[in-house]
Order: C-alpha cells, then structure tokens, then sequence
C-alpha cells in the first residue's frame, strides 16, 4: 500500500467535456468508515489548501477525494435558477464520483465549495449519506457582491494575523495564500464570476429538499468567521433538523488548525458511540 505521501502526490485525472480534471484519491490500508469523504474546497482552495487536514483523516482511517477544479468556464446549459460556474463544479463533483464507481459518499464542504457540493447533492441525492457545511456560502440573504468582497477583504486581514503566530500556523497561512494567488491569477474574470454567484445563491430550498431526501446535514461554523457570519443567516432559524456546531474559530480554521478540524468530522461521521465519546473527549 502506497503511503499518503505517495498517494497525494498523484494527479488522477477525468475527460469532462473535453477538458482535463486533476483530483485526488487517498485510501488507507485499513478503513475505519466505509463511506468515503468529499472535501469541496471554497474559492481559492485546492486540495494542497486541505493537505494536512486530509492526511489527519487518512490516519483515522477515512478514504479522502477532492478537486482542483477546473479555471475555465465551459458555459454548460443550466437551470435559470442556479449559477453557471456553480453548476458547473457540482457536474464535476459527481462525473469525479461516478469515475470512482462511489455509490455513497459523505461530503465536507468549505465555503463556496457548500454551495456546488449541495448542487451536487440535489441532483443525485441518493449518493449522498451526510454533508457537513463549513463556513458554508449561499446562507446570506440580502447582500451583494460588494458587501461579500469587503468581507472576504476583512477574512484575509484577519488570516494574515496567523502569520505571526507559530511556525505551524505560519505554514498553513503561507500554504493556503499561494494556493488562492494561483487559483485567483489563473483567471482573473472567472474568479469574479464565481464572486457574484456566491453572493447570488441561496441554498435553503435545496437543503428542505436533501433533508426531505434523507440527506443529513450539519453546519460546522466559526464564531469569528468574518465572511459569512451567522447573524446573516436568517433563515437557519426556519431549518431546525440541522445541526448546526460553533466552534471557535475564524473562516480559515479548517485549513489552520486541521488536526482539530479533523476530530470534529470524525465525530459526525462515526456512528460508533465509544468511539464518538472519546473523540468529544480529545476535543475538550
């Protein structure tokens, strides 16, 4: 069995409408879950953004899949309804799944990533066991793309603190930083496109729907969390069956602070009671 190293370091890759999807596919030797993971990533992320947080749930014994997603519009026909360049990663989510023979999977999806990977999920709900929502998109009613840039401003200020911080956040900061500069300067205009369909989609019929569906949903949010704040998110008090954790953390806390990020998802994710107990233990 090849170590995570050498399985990270792979570039799987699919033919979607002619253009090449890179992706990866870590597997331990031993599972502990059955279901694979998802990782969605936001704007600007790719997987090396989730490297450290994918090989902690390597380690638990969870396999891992996620995206570098495609920096181009290929201007698919969609629903007047849903965003283009939303839909046309939440296309990629399920040809990535479906080249993987994955007839159930759970999803962890960060920021923009909450809003394709529900798309996703709405289309084909049947693969989809669980999704956890973290710093989700699509949740903020009533505001336009300037006011979400001016948050998104404020978050960077706000990660760029972690660089005076210890080495190990220093690392993540930098890390995640390269890895936006990348995704930011390899199209700048699709870059702002994906901005003005954040700030445009709402995602709260979809998620009565995958409820409705059997689809568990959770929402794992910081307290700090500067671009989407929950005092934003009026109509969560409308969707009780969610379960909605805070934790202490900004909006970058998942790719901060991964091995903490890490144990919570295994809480959600672990049906065995023990297991979940001494988890919430490792937490307080």
């Amino acid at each position: 069995m090849l170590s995570f190293e050498q399985q990270f370091s792979i570039k799987r890759r699919i033919d979607f409408h002619g253009r090449v999807i890179s992706f990866i596919d870590v597997v331990p030797s031993v599972l502990r879950n059955s279901v694979p993971i998802f990782i969605a990533p936001g704007w600007g992320e790719t997987p090396k953004t989730f490297k450290d947080l994918i090989n902690h749930l390597f380690d638990a014994g969870f396999r891992v899949v996620s995206v570098t997603h495609l920096r181009q519009d290929l201007k698919l026909i969609t629903k007047e309804s849903i965003s283009r360049v939303e839909y046309q990663k939440a296309q990629i989510i399920l040809a990535i799944l479906l080249s993987l023979r994955i007839d159930k999977v759970s999803v962890i999806a960060h920021s923009e990533g909450a809003i394709n990977a529900v798309i996703a999920a709405h289309s084909r709900s049947y693969m989809f066991e669980r999704i956890l929502l973290v710093g989700p998109g699509g949740l903020v009613e009533n505001e336009g793309f300037i006011e979400l840039s001016g948050r998104f401003i404020g978050n960077l200020i706000q990660c760029g603190l972690g660089l005076f911080k210890d080495s190990i956040t220093r690392a993540h900061v930098i890390r995640s930083g390269i890895e936006t500069l990348k995704y930011f300067f390899m199209n700048p205009v699709m870059g702002l496109l994906e901005g003005s369909a954040i700030s445009r989609t709402h995602l709260y019929a979809l998620l009565v729907d995958l409820h409705e569906n059997g689809v568990s949903v959770g929402i794992i949010h910081g307290t700090d969390d500067l671009v989407f704040p929950v005092n934003k998110m009026e109509g969560l008090k409308n969707l009780p069956w969610i379960d909605f954790q805070s934790v202490s953390d900004d909006h970058s806390g998942i790719y901060i602070y991964p091995k903490k990020y890490a144990l919570i998802f295994q809480k959600c994710l672990l049906t065995n009671e023990s297991e979940k107990m001494m988890i919430g233990q490792a937490l307080s």
